[in-house]
């Protein structure tokens, strides 16, 4: 997304200014469940525009999905239909506009994309087309393998000349943007309280009053659950499917090999800028791991099974990546990707007295910033934003 498209969205949200934000009729005492990219982003610009805001989190910010994810920022492909996609477009300026508060590693050279199998290879070319017809789009060009090779010599395309190059894409240390909102948030007077689990919320005449924690009780006007795989339990709805595990291994620093984010046979790589490489598993974990991973479990039951992926991985990067053979696996990760009965955000109230509020979507680091400047501006100015109306939790 061109910064001036970005810049239009600014105004077309009309966000306020941090001195003019919060007037005083429209200060809430408010409470994020979760502290993932997506509860972080939102509590930052909360707290940024002026209202009062705690933040907990079951375990730590960051120890969920969120610290277990491939961190690649994108709108590519997949994301439809256009209203998910132009969302995404947003998210990219609004990584843009996020340098204004933080600062955060990222690296921004873009994805190459390709497949072996012909028939996955033409339908990711049908699907690519199909974006280029959206009346916006985030930059794609469909490369041959000489000039997929000047970008990363260390990588065997196997003569294929038709690489998706999705220019603008980026990825992230979320873990460290996380760590960075959250002390840009309490330095706004935000409150974060980590090891705090969600029990219930309390009503007075009708009115939300505060909610129970596993630490006791905290007055609270609105809710905001941000809770991504433990969505259903805690709203008491079913609005996601099964959680899918991805399966993440993460090395030590190590000398350059790659450039871009490489989404080639069997994983997803990229090298974050203090060297460490990033590889992700394409098909997660298989079916008969099903009841070994009961309880989503952030990490494998014992190392002998994380070796075994790990090995698998390794085996496949090697098999079209060179000099990876010194590489040494520093952590490897399961992380539970939340995903929407139908695919799409999940973002708005979720009751009539629009006390409760939900933000669960599978590509919460693509969207976080996005997400978290249109929820503040809804929830600041009391408005509905049209840019979320194919996206709320009444279509449920």
């Amino acid at each position: 997304m061109q910064r001036r498209d970005f810049l239009k969205l600014l105004s077309t949200i009309a966000l306020c200014s941090p001195l003019a934000s919060a007037s005083k009729k429209n200060n809430k005492k408010i409470t994020v469940v979760g502290a993932g990219i997506v509860g972080i982003c939102i509590a930052h610009e909360l707290s940024r525009l002026g209202q009062n805001v705690t933040i907990i989190d079951k375990s730590i910010p960051g120890s969920g999905t969120s610290g277990k994810s491939f961190n690649w920022v994108n709108a590519t492909y997949p994301k439809k239909p256009y209203s998910y996609n132009y969302l995404s477009q947003l998210g990219l300026g609004a990584f843009n506009d996020l340098y204004k508060y933080i600062d955060f590693p990222s690296k921004w050279n873009g994805s190459l994309e390709w497949f072996v199998d012909t028939k996955k290879h033409k339908k990711l070319l049908d699907n690519v087309n199909q974006l280029l017809k959206y009346p916006s789009y985030s930059k794609h060009e469909i490369i041959d393998n000489l000039k997929a090779s000047s970008f990363e010599p260390n990588i065997d395309f196997n003569k294929n000349n038709n690489i998706v190059y999705s220019i603008e894409d980026g990825a992230i240390d979320a873990l460290k943007t996380i760590e960075n909102l959250v002390a840009r948030t309490s330095f706004n007077g935000g409150k974060v309280i980590n090891n705090c689990t969600y029990q219930n919320s309390i009503y007075r005449n009708g009115k939300l009053s505060s909610i129970n924690t596993s630490l006791g009780e905290i007055e609270t006007n609105l809710i905001i659950f941000a809770t991504g795989v433990d969505t259903n339990s805690l709203i008491n709805k079913k609005v996601l499917r099964e959680p899918t595990a991805g399966i993440i291994i993460k090395t030590k620093p190590y000398m350059n090999i790659i450039n871009k984010i490489i989404v080639g046979p069997g994983i997803h790589i990229h090298q974050q800028s203090d060297g460490r490489l990033i590889i992700g598993e394409q098909d997660g974990a298989p079916e008969n791991h099903k009841l070994r991973l009961e309880g989503y479990p952030s990490k494998f039951p014992s190392s002998m099974l994380a070796n075994q992926h790990v090995n698998k991985i390794l085996e496949q990067a090697k098999s079209f990546i060179k000099n990876m053979d010194e590489i040494e696996v520093e952590s490897v990760d399961i992380g539970w990707r939340p995903l929407p009965l139908d695919g799409l955000p999940i973002i708005g109230y979720i009751n009539s007295n629009q006390d409760s509020y939900l933000a669960s979507m599978h590509s919460g680091i693509s969207l976080g910033p996005i997400v978290g400047k249109i929820v503040a501006q809804e929830i600041t100015e009391n408005i509905n934003n049209n840019l979320l109306k194919n996206f709320r939790p009444c279509r449920f």
